[in-house]
C-alpha cells in the first residue's frame, strides 16, 4: 500500500482547528470527519468533533492487521467511550464518520458519510448523503429562497448570522438521538455506543482495481486526482458560496472561512 496523495485542511486555515484527519499504516488507510458539535461541550479544551476524530484516529492506528470490520468498530467505539464516559444525551455525544481500507481483507468500511472511489464506481456508491441531512440541507435552502425573496437577505456575500442555518438547527441539534438508529432517518457514526451492524457498510474491492481514494464529505465530488478535486470544489464554491444550490448543504461559507468545511483526500496505491 502506497500513498500517491495526501492532503488535509480545516474551513478556516488553521490545523489545529481541523475535526478531519488521515492515518496509514503498514495494514490499514483511513480518513476519519469529526462531526461538528452544536453543544458548546469540550474535552480537555477540544470540541467535541475534534475529540472523537482523535479517539478514532488512535484506534486505527492500533488496529491487528486481521481484523474485520466489526472488531474495527467496537475498537473506535471502545476508545472514544473511554475517553468520554458515561451521563451524555445521544444528541450531545461527539461522534465522527469513518472510512477505513484494509489491506489485509481488501475491503472498504464506511460508517458514516466519509466517501472512497475507484475507477467505474458509481459516486452514489461511495459517496452517500443521509437522509436526515439532505432534509436539513432542503429547509435551510428554502428558508434563504424566501429571505431573498421577501427582500431582507441578498447572496452577495455571507452575513454574520445565516437565517437559513438558525432554521434548520431545530433539526440539526436533535439528529443526533437518530444516529446509530435503525429507521428511514437513522445513520451510523462512532460516537461511544454500539453500531448497528446493518449501518456498517462493507464494500470488497474489485480484483483489478489497483487505485483507491478516501475522502471526507468537504469535497463534494472526488476526482480521480487532488488537483481535479479541489478544481472542482473551487468551482462550486465560485458559483454557489452560500451552499443553497449545487453545494446544497446544512452550512455554508462563513466569514473569513476558505470552504463550508473541513476537507481530506487520500489516494493510494493497493
Amino acid at each position: 500500500m502506497e500513498i500517491v496523495e495526501q492532503f488535509v485542511l480545516g474551513k478556516t486555515g488553521d490545523p489545529q482547528a481541523c475535526e478531519d484527519a488521515i492515518v496509514v499504516t503498514a495494514a490499514h488507510a483511513a480518513v476519519i470527519d469529526g462531526a461538528t458539535d452544536l453543544s458548546g461541550r469540550t474535552y480537555a479544551g477540544r470540541p467535541g468533533g475534534w475529540w472523537a476524530m482523535a479517539a478514532c484516529r488512535d484506534a486505527v492506528l492500533q488496529l491487528p492487521p486481521d481484523a474485520d470490520a466489526h472488531a474495527a468498530v467496537e475498537a473506535m467505539t471502545s476508545v472514544l467511550q473511554a475517553r468520554t464516559g458515561p451521563g451524555l444525551t445521544a444528541a450531545e455525544r461527539p461522534s465522527a464518520a469513518v472510512t477505513v481500507y484494509s489491506r489485509a481483507r481488501r475491503e472498504i468500511w464506511q460508517v458514516g458519510d466519509v466517501g472512497f472511489a475507484y475507477r467505474g464506481l458509481p459516486a452514489t456508491v461511495g459517496q452517500p448523503r443521509k437522509l436526515v441531512d439532505q432534509i436539513a440541507a432542503s429547509f435551510r435552502a428554502a428558508v434563504v429562497a424566501a429571505e431573498v425573496a421577501a427582500g431582507t437577505l441578498t447572496l452577495d456575500s455571507a452575513p454574520e448570522i445565516d437565517p437559513g442555518r438558525l432554521g434548520a438547527r431545530a433539526l440539526i441539534s436533535r439528529q443526533g438521538a437518530l444516529r446509530n438508529r435503525i429507521g428511514p432517518y437513522g445513520y451510523a457514526a462512532i460516537d461511544g455506543r454500539p453500531v448497528p451492524r446493518p449501518l456498517v457498510k462493507v464494500h470488497p474491492i474489485p480484483e483489478d482495481i489497483n487505485e483507491l481514494t478516501l475522502a471526507s464529505d468537504g469535497y463534494p465530488l472526488i476526482g480521480e486526482t487532488l488537483a481535479a478535486s479541489e478544481a472542482e470544489l473551487a468551482a462550486l464554491l465560485e458559483k454557489d458560496p452560500w451552499c443553497v444550490a449545487e453545494l446544497a448543504g446544512t452550512k455554508g461559507v462563513g466569514p473569513g472561512q476558505l470552504s463550508f468545511d473541513d476537507r481530506a483526500y487520500l489516494r493510494i496505491r493497493i
